[in-house]
């Protein structure tokens, strides 16, 4: 960051920081203030509204009341009953429909109510349909055995179609069995929850359901309401509706019902005064950021002129140009003194350059003439190192080879001559066919000893096997040839053999090698399974290399007996057809023992490139 800047940043900082420090306080409490003082209003109008509305309903309850307990329903006349239906109709305005029904649902008079065909005109009464009506029973029957004699029940609102106003069902359970029940009109309580125009306050008059009977339900969460605890009155409740306004509002339960008042405003309005502060503090901090900003580029130019002169003379001398100076910055503040003090290093450097460089020609000399000592003595050791490892292997080889072909010569002659003079005695296709499959496993062990041979004897640039007669190899099929091989061995043993193989696990190579190096390797392992043991098999590929996995479990393996000492040959003769294919054999660890261990899984892995 430049200098220039830096000071102008700095002279800002110092002027706008302590500004928006108090602007920030300012709206916070402000906003604080106005949020509390709008939830107190909140909660005195919804209290004010719900104490209404219960009083107006006790009104009404208590009418019907007194107009049910005059009479003796139950012992008038069919007649009589009509007309004190009548009477209860005309005295309540607010009633649109009077029945009378008995414990069974039945109608003990007929009901009173405007038809949709009614041209009596009874002012503020509603056309009543047989839709409507229906309605009205369903919430009487419902209301009427929620109701305890001698008491008078109260529905739920309900706003019928066609209509703006909701209505509710009174249901008076009289001696007798009779149920006198009226639908009351809401409507009187409508001025009580509109508000002026313009005003972005919402009253509203939920249900026990949560639906909004009176008033607007744009602000009004009903998952919000009801969530809150029945019969207590709450303010200050903040959440988001749907569209994503931002809402505080109060709620009060009205007495004896489960309805609830909710006064509601959005957010945006409460905070009206805060967004005030906020825009006069912006107007401000933006003066003062202009003037720190001028005052910041007259201080910097003062000091960044030194400065641009001393990082030109600094550049010339890291060029080379020892000596520069830097003249000009008169005064005794620091940049005069930095400026001495660059001008005494620039002569120091000049005085010290060509002793540096005589310095630095012997050095070079030195290096040179190291350099080639190393290089020569590495030479040396590096040709030392192949004879050693050159050496070592020959030995080793020579001796491993000369003591299979002493071993393994005379055996597999005579099972070769053996097996020629059980062929020309065969007296049948599967005595023959066990025969030349005898034969044909001798001829592979003598190549393997013949391979071991030219590998101890070094042939030069020979490789382990011949790549002329390479072609593409499944590796499935040949360990299927393989484990039908050693099966009846594994079956003595008493040891289970599983495999699970992928398809098309091709391979470049000599498939009669690797299906013997498969069998060395088995056979091998055949030696470390006690009985019971299961060895598992699973051959798939990754990474452009089919990988057979090994695994010897299910019994202590017997890793330190005898037979298993003796399967070294099987694991060296696997590896080495393994290596001359381009791949590798991977053994676990595994602990040593006599006769057994308490490892009882061991995992060997093969690896080859994949065709």
């Amino acid at each position: 960051m430049r200098l220039r800047t830096r000071f102008v940043l700095l002279i800002a900082l110092a002027a706008l920081g302590p500004l928006a420090l108090l602007g920030g306080v300012a709206i916070r409490v402000s906003t604080t203030r106005v949020v509390a003082k709008v939830a107190e209003v909140q909660a005195r109008t919804a209290d004010a509204l719900a104490d209404h509305v219960g009083s107006w309903l006790d009104v009404q309850i208590g009418l019907v009341a007194r107009q049910v307990a005059t009479f003796d329903l139950a012992s008038l006349r069919d007649q009589e009953r009509a007309g004190f239906l009548r009477l209860v109709y005309q005295q309540n305005p607010g009633v649109q429909i009077v029945s009378l029904v008995d414990d069974l649902g039945q109608e003990r008079a007929p009901s009173v109510y405007l038809g949709p065909t009614d041209t009596s005109g009874a002012k503020g009464r509603d056309l009543i349909d047989q839709e409507r009506f229906r309605a009205f029973r369903q919430d009487l029957d419902q209301v009427r055995r929620q109701t305890p004699p001698g008491r008078v029940g109260v529905g739920e609102p309900r706003v019928p179609q066609g209509r703006s106003a909701p209505v509710l069902v009174l249901a008076a359970r009289l001696a007798g069995g009779v149920t006198l029940g009226v639908e009351l009109d809401l409507g009187p309580l409508a001025p009580h929850f509109s508000v002026a125009e313009g005003s972005t306050e919402e009253l509203s008059l939920l249900a026990a359901d949560g639906a909004v009977v009176l008033g607007k339900d744009d602000l009004v969460d009903r998952a919000v309401m009801a969530s809150l605890p029945p019969g207590t009155p709450m303010d200050d409740i903040r959440y988001q509706t749907s569209a994503g306004l931002k809402v505080l509002a109060a709620s009060a339960p009205v007495p004896g019902t489960g309805w609830r008042v909710v006064v509601s405003e959005p957010m945006s309005t409460t905070q009206a005064a805060a967004r005030a502060i906020t825009e006069r503090t912006g107007f401000v901090m933006g003066v003062a950021a202009l003037l720190a900003v001028l005052l910041g580029l007259v201080v910097a130019r003062q000091v960044t002129g030194p400065v641009l002169s001393l990082r030109d003379a600094a550049l010339a001398v890291a060029e080379g140009e020892f000596g520069r100076r830097v003249d000009g910055v008169e005064g005794g503040g620091e940049l005069t003194e930095l400026t001495h003090a660059f001008n005494f290093m620039s002569r120091r450097l000049q005085q010290d350059r060509d002793v540096i460089a005589a310095k630095n020609a012997q050095i070079e000399a030195f290096n040179a003439e190291l350099q080639q000592r190393v290089e020569e003595r590495t030479e040396q050791l590096r040709q030392a190192q192949e004879h050693l490892i050159r050496s070592a292997r020959l030995a080793a080889v020579g001796e491993m080879g000369a003591g299979l072909a002493h071993e393994l010569n005379n055996p597999l002659a005579g099972i070769l001559g053996l097996s020629q003079v059980l062929a020309a005695r065969s007296s049948g296709p599967g005595e023959a066919a066990m025969v030349a499959s005898i034969e044909e496993q001798a001829r592979r062990c003598a190549e393997i000893v013949s391979r071991i041979q030219r590998f101890s004897r070094l042939e030069a640039d020979a490789a382990p096997l011949d790549r002329e007669g390479w072609g593409v190899v499944d590796l499935a099929e040949a360990i299927e040839e393989a484990l039908a091989l050693v099966r009846g061995s594994f079956g003595d043993r008493g040891v289970d053999l599983a495999r699970e193989l992928e398809p098309d696990l091709l391979v470049r190579g000599d498939r009669g090698a690797l299906v013997q190096a498969l069998v060395q390797l088995l056979n091998s392992l055949r030696s470390a399974a006690a009985p019971g043991a299961r060895l598992h098999l699973y051959a798939h590929s990754a990474d452009n290399q089919v990988i057979v996995d090994l695994l010897l479990g299910g019994a202590p393996l017997r890793v330190g007996n005898d037979d298993w000492m003796a399967s070294g040959m099987g694991f060296w003769a696997a590896r080495q057809v393994l290596a001359a294919h381009g791949g590798l054999l991977e053994e676990p660890t595994l602990p040593a023992g006599t006769e057994a261990t308490e490892a009882t899984e061991g995992r060997w892995r093969l690896r080859l490139p994949r065709s």
